[in-house]
């Protein structure tokens, strides 16, 4: 551009000094890495790759945050999917859960021997005491004396321990009145 062509009033005054053009920034901005690569080359060592300048994005700043929402938004669904919150169980932890489900499967089984057992028991106490109390008495002779210490049954006396039974398994029953 000439001298001729330059506008006076934003060149020159207090307006025209905080401007800076694009000439001086590139300028500028080869010197700083001549010196860098200068003090690099001082130390003997190769200069970090420069970081891109990044490209011109001509959108404007809201569609920018929409586009960041967005994204961030998509990677915490992600994060947050069922399939994600489960992952494979190593060769260790199998072992130990089997381990445990065989010791909880012993346990059980040598529980319901046991209960089998209990229940056998009971089986034979409940059989014995009925071949008890259905057999005869013992005839020893036929002496008196054998017959007088077996006392005799009363055949009424079931009937009245039935009507207990009953009176005793409906105590505390309310029937409603119609």
């Amino acid at each position: 551009m000439e001298d001729s062509a330059v506008i006076p009033s934003l060149s020159m005054g207090p307006v025209g000094s905080r401007f800076v053009s694009s000439d001086e920034i590139e300028t500028a901005k080869a010197r700083r890495d001549e010196q860098w690569k200068a003090a690099y080359a001082r130390l003997g060592q190769e200069p970090p790759p420069q970081p891109q300048a990044d490209a011109y994005d001509g959108r404007s700043l809201a569609e920018k945050l929409a586009a960041n929402r967005a994204a961030k938004q998509e990677e915490w669904e992600e994060k947050s999917k069922l399939a994600n919150q489960f992952r494979a169980l190593e060769e260790d932890e199998i072992m130990f859960l089997d381990s445990l489900r065989e010791r909880e499967e012993a346990e059980e089984k040598a529980r319901q021997e046991r209960d089998g057992e209990e229940v056998k028991g009971f089986k034979e106490a409940v059989a014995a005491r009925l071949q008890l109390s259905n057999a005869p008495p013992p005839s020893i002779g036929s002496s008196s004396a054998a017959k007088s210490t077996v006392p005799k049954k009363d055949p009424k006396a079931p009937a009245i321990v039935k009507k207990d039974l009953k009176k005793l398994s409906l105590k505390g029953v309310v029937v409603k009145k119609k």
